[in-house]
């Protein structure tokens, strides 16, 4: 894992939101339910279940962005955690409901952070879950530049499908949950496919990461040019940047 409390994550966060406020909205939360924003970043959805008459908690295991979150306009009225998505600090049965809007997905074993889910959730109560969709420019981008850092003797653990139905109801199923999913997309823009990129070199802490290694292996330029490539494949908009990249958000109700 990488430190994602590296660069400005925030600057990728602002772009998120959009996101992070059609999954509360799809949780149909009530006043003075309990919430957890799981693997939080900068406090998107905790800050957005606060504004709806939540009681708010975001947790993440990057000190500096649990800061951020906490400096934002209402901040003061979530109670961010630096922690363990693995380990979560908190009672059993403790909210109504947990998010996690493009967290989740980078925990190292899926089955464990979703029986931390389930455990942290009251009897019936339900989580939702963004994950990133295998395809569409981003994709395609962060692709060249990781399978570049793995040849380059990067970490080359393999990811759990969690856009996969098949792959995610067997473990939740075996964490005492249903499951159903949604489809959905984000649209991103910009001035350029190159002003994107550039912007992702010096901010992104994954770009950062992965640019450690392939500079280090002289083959940098190279999958630069391939990253930008699907940027530019997949630009909507020849007088700008815009590019729609698909996710899922996979709806889990803890049974009773």
């Amino acid at each position: 894992m990488f430190d994602w409390g590296v660069g400005e994550y925030e600057r990728t966060a602002a772009e998120l939101e959009p996101a992070a406020r059609h999954v509360v909205a799809l949780a149909e939360l009530e006043a003075g339910e309990t919430v957890l924003d799981l693997a939080c970043g900068t406090g998107n959805a905790a800050l957005l279940a606060a504004a709806a008459g939540a009681r708010a908690t975001g947790l993440d295991a990057a000190e500096r962005l649990i800061e951020v979150a906490r400096s934002r306009p209402g901040g003061d009225r979530v109670e961010f955690v630096v922690g363990d998505a693995l380990e979560l600090p908190f009672a059993d049965g403790a909210f109504d409901v947990v998010l996690s809007v493009f967290g989740i997905i980078f925990v190292p074993d899926a089955a464990r952070g979703l029986e931390e889910v389930r455990r942290v959730l009251r009897p019936r109560g339900r989580a939702l879950l963004a994950v990133w969709m295998p395809h569409g420019p981003i994709h395609e981008m962060v692709g060249a530049l990781a399978r570049g850092a793995a040849a380059a003797g990067g970490p080359q653990r393999p990811r759990f499908d969690w856009h996969d139905p098949d792959a995610v109801a067997p473990l939740a199923t075996a964490a005492g949950m249903t499951t159903r999913v949604q489809d959905a997309s984000l649209v991103v823009e910009g001035e350029s496919p190159e002003a994107y990129l550039a912007a992702a070199e010096r901010f992104h802490p994954m770009s950062i990461a992965m640019r450690a290694l392939l500079d280090r292996s002289g083959r940098y330029p190279e999958i630069r040019a391939e990253a930008l490539a699907a940027l530019r494949a997949g630009n909507e908009d020849p007088g700008g940047f815009r590019i729609t990249s698909p996710y899922r958000v996979i709806s889990l109700t803890r049974a009773g």
